[in-house]
């Protein structure tokens, strides 16, 4: 059994935990049996655990170290015996700090403690769980989707997932329902509209990318070059590459060439030269 400590309110939460009695507050209608009887013998996951109020807190730490509970609104004293495993994504430390977590609970707690690293730190883990996600999804949207592409999986590899998982998992279900065939594209996800100021592109893997690009380019007019070109065709593919960049530079940025060469790394002077060598207006 599971409880999401975030997602209920106090008494709620109590409630949910170690039951209640008939009438023992108002809309208690009947008897209700808590998580921790109905897990009695087993083990009970208490998910988000620092988001328990201190005084849920002493009543839990009761059950650990006397293995007993009380209803809400009952007078009974019940044995249990149940495994808990917690979890939260706050430091349990700083909580004690700052005195919303009981230090006795925690150490109570920590027989077996183990850390899991933030998604951004673990991305070889992505594209299994983007396997994972995409077959939970695909059903449940109607459609068949055979898996992801190269450019969407180096997207996500990219991003820092400041949500995790379940950001992670969110933006695979939208991009589940979002796709036009069959192969979830970048596009898809919720995050590609603001992927520019939150990914750090990586050089190395965006000149791979253009290695192949010009390739492509050049390689069915190379015997032509030869042939015309001979001695040349360095100089010729330089010169028609750094004036096509510089004009896609001014073009966006509107002309500033302030900004244009702050970008390129050039100073205004060699702009200027470039400018007036390649004749771009």
């Amino acid at each position: 059994l599971s409880v999401n400590c975030a997602a209920l309110a106090e008494t709620l939460l109590e409630s949910e935990l170690f039951g209640h009695e008939k009438g023992a507050f108002t809309g208690a209608y009947y008897k209700r049996l808590g998580k921790f009887e109905q897990a009695n013998g087993g083990t009970i996951f208490l998910d988000e655990i620092a988001d328990m109020s201190t005084m849920t807190q002493s009543k839990l730490l009761r059950v650990l170290q006397e293995k007993k509970i009380e209803r809400v609104g009952g007078n009974d004293t019940i044995d249990v015996d149940v495994r808990i495993v917690a979890a939260t994504n706050k430091s349990l430390v700083q909580c004690m700090k700052e005195g919303s977590f009981r230090v006795d609970l925690f150490y109570r707690l920590k027989v077996v403690s183990i850390y899991m690293p933030p998604l951004r730190e673990r991305k070889g883990d992505i594209p299994l769980l983007v396997d994972h996600f995409i077959d939970k999804y695909s059903d449940k949207v109607g459609k068949e989707i055979s898996g992801i592409s190269t450019e969407a999986i180096r997207m996500l590899s990219k991003y820092p997932w400041p949500g995790n998982i379940r950001e992670l998992e969110n933006n695979i279900q939208t991009a589940c329902v979002m796709t036009k065939n069959g192969t979830l594209q970048p596009e898809d996800f919720p995050i590609y509209s603001d992927i520019d100021s939150k990914i750090e592109i990586n050089l190395d893997t965006l000149q791979e990318d253009y290695i192949e690009i010009f390739s492509k380019i050049i390689d069915p007019v190379l015997p032509k070059l030869i042939n015309s070109s001979e001695g040349k065709i360095y100089y010729f593919l330089e010169s028609a590459l750094e004036k096509a960049l510089i004009s896609a530079c001014l073009k966006y940025f509107g002309s500033n060439q302030v900004k244009t060469s702050e970008m390129l790394g050039i100073s205004r002077n060699t702009l200027r030269d470039r400018i007036s060598r390649y004749s771009i207006y």
